[in-house]
């Protein structure tokens, strides 16, 4: 179901650099398909369609000026997974020996709780590493779940560790505002 695309295009944004604070007190809106947030002013976003039928999946992609992304994924039925499978198996399909020179390291699971628009939302926080060039890059990825009649939304918020002080309040900017209607 998930784009092969998107373990490559995550893995390569944690290769650049430059990252820039988050523009939070200028917000742009997304109200489509039963989904709406705000996300930084700064970020972009782009919208992929997957699947057919029955079994329709939408991928949300948020990026940040530098390396910094957000992905959701909306499947218009109610995923019976759970939270730490769909990250398990986010984390096994970012195939970085695809990507030449980098190896990715064990993942450092613990439970984390964000403020909601409604109320707090329990997801999982992961810190890994990846190594580039004999280069370690600590990163941290939170994961949640929202579902609601019958469809479930799955976000992914990445960051290097060392911009979280400019991508943090981003992340809590968009899971703060996230409604699956």
């Amino acid at each position: 179901m998930k784009s092969t695309l998107i373990p490559t295009f995550l893995f390569l944004l944690c290769l650049l650099g430059c990252e820039k604070m988050a523009d939070i007190g200028s917000p742009q809106e997304y109200d489509t398909d039963g989904v709406s947030f705000s996300y930084p002013g700064n970020w972009s976003i782009g919208v992929e369609k997957l699947g057919q039928g029955e079994d329709k999946t939408k991928v949300i992609n948020l990026e940040s000026p530098g390396d910094a992304i957000v992905i959701m994924c909306l499947y218009d039925f109610e995923e019976d997974g759970t939270l730490w499978e769909f990250a398990e198996d986010f984390i096994s399909d970012m195939d970085v020996e695809e990507i030449p020179l980098v190896k990715q390291g064990k993942s450092d699971f613990s439970p984390i709780t964000r403020q909601g628009k409604s109320q707090p939302i329990k997801g999982l926080k992961n810190r890994l590493k990846f190594s580039f060039l004999g280069e370690s890059i600590p990163h941290l990825q939170e994961y949640f779940v929202l579902k609601k009649g019958g469809r479930s939304l799955y976000v992914v918020c990445q960051s290097a560790e060392e911009d979280l002080e400019k991508t943090g309040p981003a992340f809590r900017q968009i899971v703060g505002t996230i409604e699956l209607k």
